[in-house]
């Protein structure tokens, strides 16, 4: 039994492997917002570049064809004094190519791709060995002769990215650490209270004790979880109960009859009559009759509560059934001096199993039969009430105590304690099950006669 339980390895408890999936779910999120956001900002600090070097062009032109070459060229020293030397180069070019001019500490390339806008270069400083930066490139021309480049240095943009991802990867590692410490702290919690209910299963289970529950804390998933394990073990110590009882009753009920054959059996094998073997086999045969329709029936009400009991529903004449019961339980009632009368609405057409509700209606009526004394009164009735079909079965007898009613239906529970009176115990247990079958129900009460009242309601077609 201890190896149903298995705990399992250090790996593969809930605790690690939520905190595992939940590091890996952070990273795959961490790094797609990183990969965003690191391509949304160089895509706004290189368009913050770019139209720096639009704001020069649109300056140089200006200055150009206000005032020609020489203040085009004041505008370039003054722009380069102002921001420094490092930062970007103006070179300017002729009609056939030859360099006008060329100012600033970044050292271009010669050859330059061919064509007009702002693209991508890779450049160097004139700093010592020259320190090899990226750079954007604006080219122009002017009036259709003059070619001018701007060069603009990548270095301060690159640096704040550099700056960024570290920032980044800093707060996110930050956050990691945190989350995986309160992850390991919820899911060690989560494992508390699984282990709780492990330990409670453990412990019912190696005990047998079914009366132990689960503990129930709050309001959350688990509290609900333990309420709903709580009600499947009250179900099934009220199933092993009744399991218990009905082992009792059947230990009891075969216990006395076999006896009895044996006894019968012994005492004829050691006489030699002819009419006592006759007489013994009959008694044997009328006993084996008996244990084998509490067998029958025990299949019969299994069948019916696992749902696995064909029935077989057609069109059925409610009130010819009842009638024809009614003639077969007259003149039983009338030999023990009792008064049996109906009061049966005609045709009152149902869908159901005519031999199962037949079977249920009798044992009803056997137990009225059976229980009412000399002198009493049985009163069969059925009639349409609020769409359905409503069957009630009233009688003077000792009536079924209050405390006995809940338990009348289940199975080997009989009114007679002594269990000195024929019967199985059975009965009222398939009325219930064949009733329930037709999605019908049963209730009693007390009678207005002085006994028992049984009302089944059925549903009509």
């Amino acid at each position: 039994m201890q190896a149903f339980f298995r705990r399992p390895t250090a790996l593969l408890t809930t605790p690690v492997r939520l905190t595992l999936a939940f590091t890996a779910l952070y990273i795959v999120g961490t790094l797609l917002i990183f990969v965003f956001l690191n391509y949304q900002l160089r895509v706004a600090l290189v368009g913050q570049v770019d139209k720096s070097l639009l704001d020069q062009q649109n300056l140089l032109t200006i200055q150009h064809k206000e005032a020609g070459f020489p203040a085009m060229f004041r505008a370039i020293r003054n722009e380069l004094l102002n921001r420094g030397q490092s930062d970007r180069t103006y070179r300017v070019f002729d009609a056939k190519g030859a360099k006008l001019l060329e100012a600033g500490e970044l050292r271009l390339p010669v050859d330059i791709p061919a064509g007009q806008g702002v693209h991508e270069i890779q450049a160097t400083l004139n700093v010592g060995e020259g320190m090899p930066v990226k750079a954007r490139l604006l080219s122009f021309m002017l009036n259709g002769q003059i070619k001018v480049q701007i060069a603009k240095s990548m270095q301060d943009t690159d640096e704040l990215m550099t700056s960024f991802r570290s920032a980044f990867i800093t707060t996110v590692a930050l956050i990691l650490l945190l989350g995986l410490a309160g992850g390991w702290w919820l899911a060690q919690r989560f494992w508390q209270q699984i282990e709780s209910f492990n330990q409670m299963a453990m412990k019912i289970v190696n005990s047998g004790n079914l009366t132990s529950r689960m503990p129930v804390t709050g309001n959350d998933e688990f509290s609900v979880l333990a309420t709903n394990m709580n009600a499947i073990l009250d179900k099934m110590e009220k199933l092993f109960q009744g399991i218990r009882q009905v082992s009792d009753n059947i230990a009891h009920d075969l216990r006395s009859p076999l006896t009895r054959l044996r006894a019968d059996v012994e005492v004829t094998l050691q006489e030699n009559d002819p009419k006592l073997f006759r007489l013994t086999l009959e008694r044997v045969l009328t006993e084996l009759q008996n244990m084998q329709e509490i067998f029958q029936s025990l299949l019969s009400l299994g069948q019916a509560e696992a749902g696995s009991l064909k029935i077989r529903k057609k069109p059925l004449d409610l009130s010819q059934l009842l009638e024809d019961i009614v003639e077969l339980y007259g003149p039983l009632a009338e030999d023990k001096g009792q008064i049996f009368e109906a009061d049966i609405t005609a045709q009152i057409a149902i869908e159901g199993d005519r031999q199962l509700l037949a079977q249920a209606l009798s044992n009803l009526l056997d137990n009225a039969v059976k229980y009412v004394p000399e002198g009493g009164k049985i009163v069969l009735s059925a009639e349409f009430k609020d769409d359905k079909a409503m069957i009630r079965l009233d009688d003077s007898g000792p009536g079924i105590p209050h405390d006995m009613r809940r338990k009348v239906f289940d199975r080997f529970v009989r009114v007679d304690p002594s269990r000195t009176l024929p019967g199985t115990g059975l009965g009222l247990s398939l009325v219930k099950a064949f009733i329930e079958l037709h999605q019908g129900n049963i209730t009693l009460s007390d009678s207005k006669l002085g006994g028992t009242s049984f009302i089944i309601v059925l549903p009509v077609k």
